[in-house]
């Protein structure tokens, strides 16, 4: 074979690769628009309820609910929430009452440096009211307070530590 014979036969391979090359872009455009148009609103629908008909008959499925593993981690993540809830309420309950406590000083109302400093997060109600009863009526704190109260005992309820 001579050269003007192979660069003829290259020549040609090249074309008719270029050709299949259109062939199979313009069955491609042909496959997708046809696709689009087959997935009308109605047919999704159908098919949406029929998988899940499916999967909700399926047996590994229906083993993992009987077993309780979808519950039990249910019930851990609502562990896991309600204590990071009751962590951020006891350190904004903790803020308050660092706020209060500097109004408090501020206001000149505190017996002097040997005051001693309240506690870090009331206990119970009971002792809230204590800490009410020790500052002056004359305050204006007991908003502040009741707030600080409403925190603690949303944070207890929530099961943190304080």
């Amino acid at each position: 074979m001579n050269f003007e014979k192979l660069k003829n036969k290259v020549d040609q391979a090249e074309n008719t690769l270029e050709a299949n090359e259109r062939q199979v872009g313009a069955d491609m455009r042909q496959l997708r628009d046809s696709w689009r148009a087959l997935w009308s609103p109605g047919r999704i629908i159908v098919v949406g309820l029929a998988s899940g008909f499916l999967i909700g008959r399926a047996e590994p499925l229906q083993t993992v609910a009987r077993s309780g593993g979808l519950l039990r981690m249910s019930s851990t993540l609502m562990n896991l929430f309600s204590g990071v809830t009751a962590a951020s309420a006891a350190s904004d309950a903790e803020d308050a009452e660092e706020a209060v406590d500097e109004k408090v000083q501020r206001s000149g109302l505190a017996d002097g440096p040997a005051a001693a400093p309240a506690p870090r997060v009331a206990a119970s109600a009971d002792s809230a009211r204590r800490q009410r009863r020790q500052l002056p009526p004359d305050t204006n704190d007991s908003a502040a307070q009741d707030y600080l109260e409403r925190l603690a005992s949303a944070a207890r309820q929530a099961g943190g530590n304080g």
